[in-house]
């Protein structure tokens, strides 16, 4: 097939740069296009995933997925990812919603889109079979979105549901063909400003960016949008909405990523299990003295791991203190403010000008200090970035204390 024809295919299946087809193969018997996605611009090599810290050793793993249907066939997409930008036990993050439609987890065979569409219609109350036949998806392949949309976390239902960026949804809300009514202030700055672009964008690519921003911001705010998450999902009538919120608080009990930070306020004593089991009373108490003494990080998250080993082996008999931790997870993540990722061209503005978002928070201070003159005497692109990602850790870990900051940085994000 010719480039120019395969240019067009790109285009009606939404895959933008820096991916492009590497070839295309078409099973007339089971009326299957099989398309293989290459990078073409390594500089800016899957999105988001440039967060994730890597080398050039670091192994690509392939992934297929059921993506959308090409009329009467359907389209599976195979590319390579990074093996360091995935969990081996989450399939749901925000990392991955951030990635194109036509992405997924290297693990399972159905893409973005194909998750958020089985998603959307499970709240509009599409009967399983119906789902199947419209996607032209397996048996298995749906109930292995159904088992995955069932443990993703209370607080993260919202994400699973929006739209990907290519649905006509976030043109219409630029274009003011669909308003987003919102009590969110630095939403109601960044649409203001988006739609002002949008409408005097020239070209497609404009557009596209403005739209991807958007969608960029309900992602990485999507605690705190569920209502306006409802909305651009088409859930606007009183019983849509209450068939979301039932659908939304069924949750299986799910373990905590050794990551998560309620491992670290157990070990700290901000969160009490109040366990009836002597045996884990026993091991936390022992896993907080060795953390507290653990002169290295691999020390600390050993004692991390040793706790929720623990509690992966005999969660049968622990279900209480499952209970609480995902509770404490739902408390955590709602009460917390979604920062931008460390690419955010704002925290680069953060190290250039100390006035931009001022604090007389001592320890940020120092921190800011001691970054700007790193970048100073290293203004490579990685020293920034890993400049801006300490800022952002330092504002995550501190949010509390540091509420006006955040707000100023927030106000910022909306401007910028």
């Amino acid at each position: 097939m010719e480039r120019n024809d395969l240019h067009n295919l790109e285009r009606a299946l939404g895959i933008q740069p820096p991916w492009a087809i590497k070839s295309l193969e078409i099973n007339e018997q089971e009326k299957v296009f099989h398309v293989e996605l290459e990078v073409e611009d390594k500089r800016r090599r899957f999105g988001l995933f440039d967060s994730t810290k890597k080398d050039s050793s670091d192994v690509s793993v392939p992934g297929r997925w059921r993506y959308m249907n090409i009329g009467t066939y359907s389209c599976l997409i195979s590319a390579k990812v990074p093996k360091s930008a995935f969990s081996n036990d989450e399939f749901f993050t925000r990392e991955l919603v951030s990635q194109p439609s036509f992405l997924g987890h290297p693990a399972r065979h159905y893409s973005n889109f194909l998750r958020q569409q089985v998603a959307v219609a499970q709240i509009k109350g599409v009967d399983a079979g119906v789902i199947a036949d419209l996607y032209s998806i397996g048996e298995a392949t749906l109930k292995a979105i159904q088992d995955d949309l069932e443990k993703v976390p209370v607080h993260a239902r919202a994400l699973a549901y929006l739209p990907t960026e290519i649905d006509p949804v976030w043109e219409r809300v630029l274009c003011d063909k669909l308003i987003v009514r919102t009590h969110i202030l630095p939403l109601k700055f960044l649409l203001s400003k988006l739609k002002l672009a949008y409408a005097k964008a020239t070209s497609v690519a404009e557009r596209v960016g403005l739209m991807l921003e958007l969608r960029q911001f309900f992602t990485e705010n999507s605690a705190q949008l569920d209502a306006e998450i409802e909305q651009v999902c088409g859930i606007t009538s009183a019983k849509l909405q209450q068939r979301a919120r039932a659908v939304k608080s069924r949750q299986r009990l799910v373990l905590p990523a050794l990551r998560s930070p309620v491992w670290l306020d157990l070990l700290s004593g901000r969160l009490t299990l109040n366990s009836q089991s002597i045996p884990l009373s026993l091991l936390v108490s022992r896993q907080r003295t060795a953390f507290v003494q653990g002169r290295s990080k691999e020390q600390k998250v050993q004692a991390i791991e040793t706790i929720r080993e623990y509690v992966r082996k005999n969660y049968r008999s622990l279900k209480p203190e499952l209970v609480l931790l995902n509770r404490a997870m739902d408390i955590r993540q709602k009460s917390a403010v979604a920062l931008p990722s460390e690419q955010h061209e704002v925290w680069q503005k953060i190290l250039e000008d100390e006035g931009f978002v001022p604090s007389n928070h001592v320890a940020y201070r120092l921190l800011l200090a001691k970054l700007r003159a790193q970048v100073s005497r290293q203004p490579e692109a990685v020293i920034k970035l890993e400049a801006a990602r300490r800022i952002r850790e330092f504002l995550a870990h501190n949010q509390k204390s540091m509420r006006q900051e955040v707000g100023v940085l927030l106000k910022q994000v909306a401007v910028v």
